[in-house]
């Protein structure tokens, strides 16, 4: 996983949980209420917290898919379809 999706993944749950920690000192309320705020809260910021992750899967199965096109692509074959020498790693 990319480092980029890492901090994105890192900076939704940390904001989630600060402006959850701030709306309860904040917002003096009921218990119930509270309660009520919480679970709405969680269930908000899960709901975010899954978008993230069905974004990071399909991103990284997009780059696999390539990767894999790429390899399937460009390793030379000999007549038999198996991988032949390459000239990678001769020295000159």
């Amino acid at each position: 996983m990319s480092d980029r999706n890492w901090d994105r993944l890192t900076g939704l749950l940390l904001g989630a949980s600060l402006g959850l920690v701030a709306g309860l000192l904040l917002a003096p309320s009921t218990g119930s209420d509270t309660r009520e705020t919480l679970k709405k809260k969680t269930q908000d910021s899960l709901g975010q917290f899954q978008t993230s992750v069905r974004d990071i899967r399909d991103s990284l199965t997009r780059r696999g898919q390539d990767v894999l096109k790429r390899g399937v692509t460009e390793i030379p074959l000999d007549d038999e379809g198996t991988p032949g020498p390459t000239d990678e790693g001769q020295g000159a």
